[in-house]
């Protein structure tokens, strides 16, 4: 018998998990992978967003902007590598600059720090941009996604958390004020729990199917939206996260950072059928066609393939956007249950806040 078992191992999981050890809870975070960390997390640009393009009421604007702020303090006391790189939103022509105006407007409503940039400043440190006009946002960065794994597995283990993984979550169902929790590791074995939190991300659907009595019209379909990133050889000549206007489903192909100061370019957005992280080589004209706009000296020789990422969509490709869904029970019926859907960007920038918000509705149920 535990307080709490929460299902899925990304920073999403982990941060939850932390939040319910440090506020007494005896905790258990079931993880299918021989590692935490190992999908979603880990396939991103690692960037810190600022909290600035969605609406001001959304989750993903309130979570974003407490997140970031959360995020670095817990990256400077914990020594993860981290860098504020300061980011550029450049249009390219005055049919962009009108969606410019929107996004500083968005950003002003937020309560994010964002302003008009001055040309000469974005050139002097970003030389041989092409664009039309520019938003600065000074508190967008990237973090070592690895290292903020490891420093959440320590606070779990400290607050005395248990991490299992290469453990499967098979099914659960409520009995009088428990869960009965079905799982599988070497072998089958089964859990009692007061509380049971569902952010298995890619996998949500079918964990919520597997739970009896959960309400099927409250399943969100999970939209698998593949993204492809390269890398770029040699000295960086930017200095500064530098963003297009964004599209439907992603923030454009943008310039990000390793930090070891290395560039690379991405995501790219295709909705597929299954998670497979492939990497499609016959991409790289389409990144540099794309890329070129706001860079025409772009070397193609020095682009090369680096990874893949999918993201767990709840919004169908040709819909308008969703808010993060976090269903607590008198959204869906069963007490002391917390159902994560749709935590895609900017949930690594939302983790420590998503974690904080999901203990505040375990402690109203």
């Amino acid at each position: 018998m535990t307080d709490a078992v929460v299902i899925g191992g990304g920073v999403i999981g982990l941060s939850i998990t932390r939040a319910l050890c440090k506020s007494g809870l005896d905790t258990i975070l079931l993880e299918k992978n021989e590692r935490t960390g190992d999908d979603t997390s880990s396939r991103n640009s690692g960037v810190i967003h600022a909290g600035i393009y969605y609406p001001e009421n959304f989750l993903k604007s309130i979570l974003c902007v407490e997140g970031n702020k959360l995020i670095y303090e817990y990256a400077q006391a914990k020594n993860i590598t981290h860098k504020k790189y300061g980011k550029y939103i450049i249009a390219n022509s005055s049919s962009e600059s009108n969606k410019l105006n929107f996004i500083l407007e968005q950003g002003r409503k937020n309560k994010v720090d964002i302003f008009e940039a001055d040309k000469d400043d974005v050139l002097d440190n970003n030389p041989g941009l092409t664009f039309h006009r520019a938003l600065y946002s000074p508190n967008s960065g990237v973090l070592d996604v690895p290292e903020y794994v490891t420093a959440l597995e320590g606070d779990i283990q400290h607050f005395g958390g248990l991490i299992s993984t290469r453990t499967c979550f098979l099914g659960a169902k409520k009995e009088h004020d428990k869960f009965k929790i079905h799982c599988k590791s070497e072998e089958s074995f089964d859990l009692k729990s007061k509380f049971l939190i569902n952010c298995s991300g890619l996998s949500s659907e079918r964990t919520l199917k597997s739970i009896k009595n959960f309400p099927k019209e409250k399943i969100y379909p999970n939209y698998f939206a593949k993204g492809h990133y390269f890398k770029y050889s040699g000295k960086a000549p930017f200095s500064n996260l530098i963003y297009p206007i964004s599209g439907q489903h992603s923030l454009g192909i943008h310039v990000g950072f390793d930090l070891a100061g290395g560039m690379r370019f991405g995501p790219d957005v295709e909705f597929v059928d299954k998670i497979d992280y492939t990497f499609n080589e016959s991409l790289k004209n389409k990144f540099i066609q794309s890329i070129s706009q706001y860079w025409p000296a772009i070397n193609s020789e020095k682009l090369h393939p680096d990874y893949t990422g999918i993201r767990p969509k709840i919004t169908k490709p040709n819909e308008s956007m969703k808010d993060f869904s976090i269903q607590e029970g008198k959204h869906h019926g069963i007490s002391n249950f917390i159902n994560l859907q749709g935590i895609e960007s900017p949930g690594l920038t939302s983790s420590l806040a998503i974690g904080n918000y999901v203990k505040n509705c375990l402690q109203l149920s």
